[in-house]
């Protein structure tokens, strides 16, 4: 009888465990709450979830659970998923990037057509229409 107890205890523990590993997160990392975030994490993870597997497979082969062939094919594999999460980070960044440079290139308008003096709106080379500036 206590047996089966611990066994229930036990299953009911993983299956726990199960559920809430994908709430889990490292201590003092930020959650990304912006989208752009979330997918830079994520590429992230996967760039190096495949550089990882890379070092895995030639500790493999050097201790000789691996054919060179099989060793081949997974590094091709392994390469290439890493290849696409890199082009995966520079998507994302070059978008973020232009955002930035976007709103800067907005900011520097708006500052053009005020008036330093007065602060109203003016038109570009212009003198101002509300105090001559």
């Amino acid at each position: 009888m206590m047996v089966a107890v611990i066994l229930v205890v036990l299953l009911l523990g993983l299956a726990l465990a199960y559920v809430l590993t994908p709430l889990r997160h490292t201590p003092g990392e930020p959650v990304p709450t912006d989208p752009r975030m979330a997918a830079e994490a994520r590429a992230e993870d996967k760039k190096n979830s495949a550089l990882g597997a890379l070092v895995d497979i030639e500790d493999e082969r050097e201790v000789g659970k691996l054919s060179a062939a099989d060793f081949e094919l997974l590094r091709r594999e392994y390469e290439a998923e890493a290849l696409a999460a890199l082009h995966e980070l520079d998507d994302i960044r070059f978008t973020f990037r232009t955002d930035e440079a976007l709103e800067a290139e907005i900011a520097s308008v708006r500052a053009g057509l005020e008036c330093p003096s007065c602060g109203g709106a003016r038109p570009p080379g212009e003198p101002c229409p509300r105090c001559g500036a």
